[in-house]
């Protein structure tokens, strides 16, 4: 299969070398120079159970991209998802599938507004990965995906796509409830990312303090308030069982999550669409959401520091 990856950082590289082992043409979409230079001049650098390799996946900015591809996943960060689809609007033609992994919630209506006629599945992965410099990753642990067709697309082609993920090993399954496993996954970050970030720790190092899991409940109570209001069926109890297991080592617990490694490297973070898209539905519907509230200020403090400008 043809494959583009439209964000090529920490999971769009991985995605990008799982697919291509697996036998794909696989494109790498980005816009930092840097690292597009790198990955055409050096190979994209792989590092996996300490072992480390360079492999040939050609990269390109948006508009030097001109192939038809029968599939797009879409990685970049949240804020960002609508101007990566209108630089890559010229790839979009009734012959291509656009998968959405991006985190975040709000992204589906994002996607509506700015290309409301292609073929479009949404749906969220709990793999990880780690950008460590330009051209340059590291693979932690194992994950999955889930997905589901949103307008346009056929069982064939999702079949087609969940067998294309499944033969590059990244454990694919359709969903019946795409929007539950999405605000699985944002209240998963809306703990992890943010807690990790704010505290300067490895994910499986929250459990070194009984104020983690106060503050990951107080969270937790929110984002389940906020889902009821909206029909989206997510209980306290689903998202604390899919946050304990993601503080495995052998899961995602040793590495740093990437809201860290983003404030690391002096970028903005997608706060807005996880506890920030929490405490502006609260003051919309009228629950309180003092702990979500908070969390996104104390992330945008941390910007204001370290974003370079």
């Amino acid at each position: 299969m043809k494959i583009a990856i439209a964000g090529s950082g920490a999971m769009g590289s991985r995605f990008g070398y799982m697919l291509h082992q697996a036998g794909n043409q696989v494109t790498l979409i980005d816009l930092w120079p840097e690292h597009i230079s790198t990955i055409n001049t050096k190979g994209l650098s792989v590092e996996s159970a300490g072992e480390q390799k360079f492999v040939r996946i050609p990269a390109a900015f948006p508009e030097d991209v001109h192939d038809d591809f029968d599939l797009i996943l879409l990685f970049t960060k949240a804020m960002q998802l609508s101007d990566m689809l209108k630089k890559i609007a010229h790839l979009l033609t009734e012959n291509t599938a656009v998968l959405c992994l991006s985190n975040g919630i709000g992204n589906l209506e994002n996607i509506q507004k700015v290309a409301p006629h292609i073929d479009l599945l949404v749906g969220t992965t709990l793999w990880t990965s780690e950008l460590v410099g330009p051209g340059s990753v590291i693979l932690n642990g194992s994950g999955y995906i889930e997905f589901q067709a949103i307008e346009n697309v056929s069982h064939e082609t999702v079949n087609k796509i969940n067998d294309v993920l499944n033969a590059a090993g990244l454990n694919a399954r359709p969903s019946n409830n795409v929007l539950l496993s999405i605000w699985k996954k944002a209240c998963l970050n809306g703990v992890l990312n943010t807690l990790c970030t704010i505290l300067d720790c490895k994910i499986m190092e929250l459990n070194k303090s009984q104020y983690t899991s106060v503050l990951t409940k107080r969270i937790v109570a929110e984002f389940e308030s906020v889902a009821k209001a909206k029909d989206i069926p997510l209980t306290a109890e689903l998202a604390l069982k899919t946050i304990d297991a993601s503080l495995a080592p052998d899961q995602a617990g040793d590495h740093y999550p990437s809201m860290h490694q983003d404030i690391a490297s002096g970028r903005r973070t997608e706060i807005d669409y996880l506890n920030g898209a929490i405490a502006r539905m609260g003051k919309e519907l009228n629950i309180p959401t003092p702990t979500n509230t908070l969390i996104t200020e104390l992330i945008h403090a941390r910007e204001d520091i370290a974003v370079k400008n």
